[in-house]
């Protein structure tokens, strides 16, 4: 065997190999990732007498012993299948141990209205195609933040002392919810202690206006969610300088601010 020959089978071999070795890795490195176990769902909104929510565990090996339980069975109630039923208003941390993970969702009840006022919000922040405006608050795509909250809750038959034509303004709504009983707080409150409700109306002061509370904003909480394993809760409204001008924040961000906390629906 000449020369060339042996060298040509030397190359033909580290090359079969190395080949090898990057299929070997890449096939443990694609089941590394299928036993990873999550939920099919880490955030839940419902409301009392919704059906109920099948909760799952993905990539478990068939036959794993999970156990299922909820930080408060009177909010939401979880069986040992993973079926979540929704009893009352308030939240609820439903967890699936798995070994020795323990995975987490949230799951917030409200009322039927609150509900659909939020799945309304969403619907507008999906769309993308909103502006801010003032003058022509009440077109079809435009809004300012009072007439962003209000059109969520107009479908439910909540005018918040405003009209099926015209929503009333942020500082108007929050005196409206002050008289009809609606006040749930009158500063912000901690996501830790899972107090707001989705559907929940989050008014923000500042400065002097000589409005009602000098408020001048108003957002509606949509829920919580998980970032980095802690809780974090999302309001939407429309923002002005922005387009599309529906934005979904980080309600912490700006808790100092709050000058009331209302609920609608209640």
């Amino acid at each position: 065997m000449s020369t060339y020959q042996r060298t040509g089978k030397r190359i033909f071999f580290f090359t079969v190999f190395f080949m090898a070795v990057l299929l070997f890795a890449g096939k443990g490195n694609v089941q590394a990732k299928r036993k990873s176990v999550a939920l099919n769902k880490t955030t839940v909104t419902a409301y009392k007498g919704m059906a109920p929510v099948k909760l799952k565990v993905k990539n478990v090996k068939k036959g794993k012993n999970i156990i299922w339980f909820s930080s408060k069975s009177s909010v939401a109630e979880v069986s040992q299948d993973g079926t979540v039923t929704f009893h009352k208003k308030g939240n609820a941390i439903v967890q699936a141990k798995v070994g020795k993970k323990t995975l987490k969702c949230i799951v917030s009840v409200c009322s039927k209205k609150a509900y659909k006022a939020v799945e309304k919000a969403k619907k507008f922040h999906s769309a993308r195609n909103m502006s801010y405006s003032q003058g022509n608050r009440m077109g079809k795509r435009s809004a300012d933040c009072s007439s962003f909250c209000g059109r969520c809750y107009l479908p439910q038959g909540i005018t918040m002392g405003g009209s099926t034509s015209w929503c009333n303004t942020a500082a108007g709504m929050a005196l409206w919810s002050t008289k009809k009983g609606k006040v749930v707080a009158n500063s912000g409150v901690s996501i830790g202690k899972k107090k707001l409700l989705p559907g929940d109306l989050v008014f923000y002061k500042k400065g002097y206006n000589g409005r009602y509370k000098n408020i001048y904003h108003v957002e509606i909480f949509v829920g919580y969610e998980w970032r980095n394993n802690q809780l974090v809760g999302y309001t939407m409204s429309s923002i002005t300088g922005n387009y599309p001008s529906i934005l979904k924040r980080d309600y912490t961000s700006r808790k100092g601010r709050v000058a009331q906390i209302a609920r609608p629906a209640q």
